[in-house]
C-alpha cells in the first residue's frame, strides 16, 4: 500500500432530547466511541487531536488520537479499517489521488478509485504553512535546493506528496531527495547530514520551537510561486500564498514567505451504519459549537479556523452523517 501511494505521488502525483418533565435534567446523549488518525506526535496533527480529545470527554465522546506518519497514511487506514472513522489530511493530497485515479487504468487506478469515491468530508479546518528549513546562509529561496540533499518527508506523509509536488513544477532537481520524517529530517540537519528540509504543517510547529543548540541557527527559506508556474491548475486549485510572521518562531527574525494548503476532517462511507453515523454527526457539531473554546484553550491554529454552516451544507462530498447534523 505505501509503494502504491509513493508511485502515484511521485508519477505527480491524491440534541435530540423530548420535553423535560419539571425538576428533570434532558437526557444525557449516550456515549459514543471514535478514533482519530493524526500524525507525528511532535505534529500540529496530533496537537490538533489532542484538543479534540479533550474537548470529547467532556461531551460523553471517547475520542481515540492516533499517531501517524500523515495524511496518506491516515486516508488508507481509514479506508481499511472500520474501527478508524477519522483522519486529518491536507487537501491537495485527498485531490491528487483522485486525480492519479482519474488518469489511470490498471489495478492500482482502480483501488485508488475506490478509495477516492469512499473519502467524504467531515468539516474544513485550517491552513498548513509549507516550512522549508536550512542552515547554511547561501539556501535563501526554493530554487536554491537545486543540487542539494533536500529531506522530503515520509513517503506516507502529505509533505512528502506536496514536497514532490513543488519540486516538480519549481523544475528543481536536488542532488538527492531522502525519505526522512520530520524529526529524523531535523536530526540530519542538525548533523550537516542534509542541506534542507520540508514540512507542512500548520505554525507554530511544536517541532521548531526550540533552536539548535549549537552550530549555525536555522531559518527558513522563503517559497514564492514563479511566473511560469503561478498559474498551474495545481496552485491555482490546492496552494494559496501566505507568510510565516516573524517571531513565529524564537529564532526567526524576519516574516517569510511561504504557500500555505487546506486541512480537512474527513471519514469514509462504510455503508448504512446507524451507531457510527449518529457518532460522527455528534462529533461534528461539537466541533462546530465549540470553536470559541478551542480557539482560546487549544493549538494556536484554531484560532485561524472558521466553519461556514451555509457553505458547509454546499460543499462536495459531504458527509451525510454531518449533514444531518447541520440542517
Amino acid at each position: 500500500m505505501k509503494r502504491l501511494f509513493a508511485l502515484s505521488l511521485c508519477l505527480c502525483l491524491f440534541s435530540l432530547a423530548g420535553p423535560a418533565r419539571a425538576q428533570e435534567s434532558p437526557p444525557s446523549p449516550a456515549a459514543a466511541e471514535l478514533s482519530l488518525m493524526t500524525g507525528r506526535e511532535a505534529g500540529t496533527y496530533y496537537q490538533i487531536g489532542r484538543d479534540l480529545k479533550q474537548l470529547a470527554g467532556r461531551h460523553q465522546i471517547d475520542l481515540d488520537v492516533i499517531p501517524s506518519a500523515g495524511s496518506l497514511e491516515n486516508i488508507f487506514k481509514v479506508y481499511e479499517y472500520p474501527s478508524i472513522q477519522l483522519g486529518l489530511s491536507q487537501f491537495d493530497t485527498l485531490s491528487l489521488i483522485a486525480m492519479q485515479a482519474a488518469v489511470g487504468d490498471d489495478a492500482d487506478a482502480e483501488e485508488l478509485q475506490n478509495v477516492v469515491n469512499s473519502m467524504q468530508l467531515v468539516l474544513p479546518l485550517y491552513q498548513e504553512e509549507v516550512h522549508v528549513l536550512a542552515k547554511s546562509p547561501e539556501i535563501k529561496q526554493f530554487s536554491d535546493l537545486n543540487g542539494k540533499k533536500v529531506a522530503m518527508g515520509d513517503v506516507v506523509s502529505g509533505t512528502y506528496g506536496t514536497a514532490s509536488i513543488l519540486l516538480e513544477l519549481f523544475q528543481i532537481k536536488p542532488a538527492e531527495q531522502l525519505e526522512l520524517d520530520a524529526v529524523a529530517a531535523l536530526d540530519a540537519l542538525r548533523q550537516g547530514q542534509v542541506d534542507a528540509m520540508i514540512y507542512v504543517v500548520g505554525a507554530p510547529a511544536r517541532l521548531f520551537v526550540r533552536p539548535f543548540e549549537t552550530g549555525e541557527q536555522p531559518h527558513l527559506v522563503s517559497v514564492t510561486i514563479p511566473n511560469n508556474a503561478a498559474k498551474h491548475d495545481i496552485f491555482q486549485s490546492f496552494y494559496r500564498a501566505t507568510t510565516i510572521p516573524a517571531g513565529t518562531y524564537g529564532w526567526q527574525d524576519q516574516e517569510v514567505a511561504t504557500l500555505a494548503v487546506g486541512t480537512v476532517l474527513f471519514t469514509s462511507d462504510k455503508g448504512p451504519d446507524e451507531e457510527r453515523c449518529r457518532a460522527i454527526s455528534r462529533f461534528a457539531r461539537m466541533v462546530y459549537d465549540n470553536l470559541d473554546g478551542l480557539r482560546g484553550s487549544g493549538h494556536p491554529k484554531w484560532k485561524s479556523v472558521t466553519i461556514d454552516r451555509e457553505a458547509l451544507l454546499k460543499a462536495p462530498h459531504l458527509s451525510p452523517c454531518v449533514a444531518q447534523a447541520f440542517k
